[in-house]
């Protein structure tokens, strides 16, 4: 067409936002061959109503893991849906939240679309400041949930230590208030070792563990689960069976014969490796970024949190980098307040030769604005 070859090459889109894991991650084959069994030893089951709390042998699957009985097991349509059912049900308009700062966006977005208070509580690279959480809790301000990711959190990447866990459990049990543990990405470690959780630590019945099977099987199944008191599942259950009758049992069903066929823990490996070779790229990659950049690289997970150089703002900076073809969460998005310098930078669904070339045109458009 004429006057076309004066038209600027548009540059092909790098998404650093999304954290979805990548193709090769999801495994098509064996997500049949689960389907397929669970068709064929329960299909009447599988392809008919059922309860709210979901599929009966997932839940006595997630039961056993978590040294519990079943009917504190709630299978959710993916986690976030089962921590939108507690702020329906446990929490009222007004009530006091604590939550990371930053924290997930859709969990922030969703304390304020229900109305709550709002805690932010500091993150360090070990995770939560406790400290900061305690003096909060002195000065009368003790939330009636804390929210928290410990494991390679989202959007910061950062691990709550042994130590921290200790002293968060102990003002649990000085204060009473309700933990909400979400763990999605605690299995996908790639060094050091592993933690033990909140909840397999507490001895009350003050905390609750979320996760789902999105990020270590495939988020399209839309399969996560809660553990909880008795009756606080059981409230949960009511609210998915008044929301939307029935689970989806099929893909339950798949993700139990995944579990119980021993897929799991190899599946769980692959998606490992893969997304500690993508971290590496990215942490490759920071050579590109101004000097000042902080950056802790994460020790698994799906994430790495940015902190620009006094002077450059990743709010300001987000259309540049659109128009450079990448995409990537801005931190003020994660916090009540502020974050402007700040960005979540997800690897989990590109290329690491995608990434090589993301950081470089996202780190060029950093470091021209920093001239």
């Amino acid at each position: 067409m004429p006057g076309s070859l004066n038209c600027p090459a548009v540059p092909t889109a790098i998404s650093f936002a999304r954290g979805a894991p990548c193709p090769e991650a999801l495994s098509g084959d064996l997500i049949a061959t689960c389907t397929a069994a669970a068709l064929a030893a329960d299909a009447t089951r599988v392809l008919s109503y059922g309860t709210g709390q979901g599929y009966p042998p997932l839940r006595e699957v997630l039961a056993h893991e978590h040294g519990v009985s079943s009917d504190q097991v709630f299978v959710t349509n993916g986690s976030l849906q089962g921590y939108v059912f507690l702020l329906e049900t446990l929490l009222s308009p007004g009530d006091l939240i604590a939550v990371e700062a930053p924290t997930y966006d859709r969990a922030l977005l969703q304390l304020r679309l229900h109305g709550m208070q709002v805690l932010p509580v500091g993150v360090q690279t070990d995770g939560l400041d406790i400290d900061a959480l305690a003096a909060a809790c002195a000065a009368g301000r003790v939330p009636k949930l804390l929210y928290t990711i410990p494991n390679f959190q989202n959007p910061s990447g950062a691990t709550l230590s042994a130590e921290k866990r200790t002293a968060l459990l102990e003002l649990v049990d000085r204060y009473g208030f309700w933990v909400l543990e979400d763990d999605p990405y605690g299995k996908l470690r790639f060094e050091g070792d592993a933690i033990t959780g909140l909840f397999a630590a507490h001895q009350g019945d003050k905390v609750m563990f979320t996760s789902s099977f999105s990020k270590t099987v495939a988020p399209g199944l839309r399969v996560g689960y809660i553990v909880a008191p008795k009756d606080v599942a059981a409230t949960l259950a009511a609210a998915a069976s008044r929301t939307y009758i029935s689970p989806s049992l099929l893909a339950e069903a798949a993700i139990a014969h995944l579990v119980t066929g021993g897929y799991l823990p190899g599946n769980i490996a692959h998606v490992t490796d893969l997304m500690r070779e993508r971290r590496d790229a990215m942490v490759d990659g920071l050579v590109h970024m101004p000097a000042g950049t902080v950056c802790a690289p994460p020790q698994g997970g799906f994430f790495m949190w940015l902190e620009l150089p006094e002077g450059l703002s990743a709010d300001g900076l987000f259309d540049q980098a659109a128009a450079a073809g990448i995409a990537y969460v801005k931190g003020s998005d994660c916090v009540l307040d502020g974050g402007e310098r700040t960005l979540r930078l997800a690897y989990s669904g590109v290329s690491p030769a995608e990434i090589a070339e993301g950081m470089l045109r996202l780190g060029a458009v950093f470091r021209a604005a920093a001239v």
